[in-house]
């Protein structure tokens, strides 16, 4: 028995519901040149258009969304690299001006929409999203990478010990540090 495709509004919510993750994960990916130079909104949006008109079969939905996150995941990974590669381009040729949308975008000309949360909602999420990006920016760069590495690429102790040159028990400390200093953050002084 096979299943019938999913219609644009289900795909519409099924990214809607991992825009947060996707966010902190282009937050971590895109360097801070990359982010001085291109919005995270704009990357987010490349990344969404990308899934959208790609040819590739979509991941089945499943309850959290991890086989989905990690297509997503290589997406994100991809919009990085071409934009970065744009950035450079663009230095090359030394050209002062700024980065144009349609210097690294592959998915022009879709426009995709999807229903999505009432006004309040939508606010009240963002500013969420805003403390958490904002707070993830504070923390050390020892921090910043570890959760990147485990949270939003998703790698095991022993795959983050090997890039960052530690132990798989320095890993588990070191992520569960970051991950309580980045509570802090978001929390505030005296939370």
């Amino acid at each position: 028995m096979t299943s019938s495709p999913e219609l644009p509004s289900q795909v519409g919510a099924r990214l809607a519901q991992l825009q947060p993750r996707l966010r902190l994960l282009l937050s971590h990916l895109a360097g801070p040149s990359v982010r001085r130079r291109v919005d995270l909104d704009d990357l987010e949006q490349e990344v969404f258009l990308r899934a959208l008109a790609s040819t590739s079969p979509w991941p089945a939905a499943t309850e959290g969304e991890a086989a989905t996150m990690a297509y997503l995941q290589r997406i994100a990974r991809h919009t990085v690299i071409d934009v970065a590669r744009a950035i450079r381009a663009v230095k090359r040729d030394g050209r002062t001006t700024g980065l144009d949308r349609s210097q690294w975008s592959r998915a022009e000309g879709l426009t995709p929409a999807a229903p999505g949360p009432g006004p309040h909602t939508a606010v009240a999420q963002r500013e969420s999203e805003h403390r958490l990006e904002q707070a993830f920016q504070r923390l050390s760069g020892e921090h910043r990478r570890v959760i990147g590495l485990r949270q939003f690429e998703g790698r095991s102790a022993k795959e983050t010990g090997l890039r960052m040159g530690r132990s798989d028990t320095a890993i588990h400390s070191l992520y569960r540090r970051a991950l309580e200093a980045w509570h802090q953050a978001v929390e505030g002084p005296g939370a």
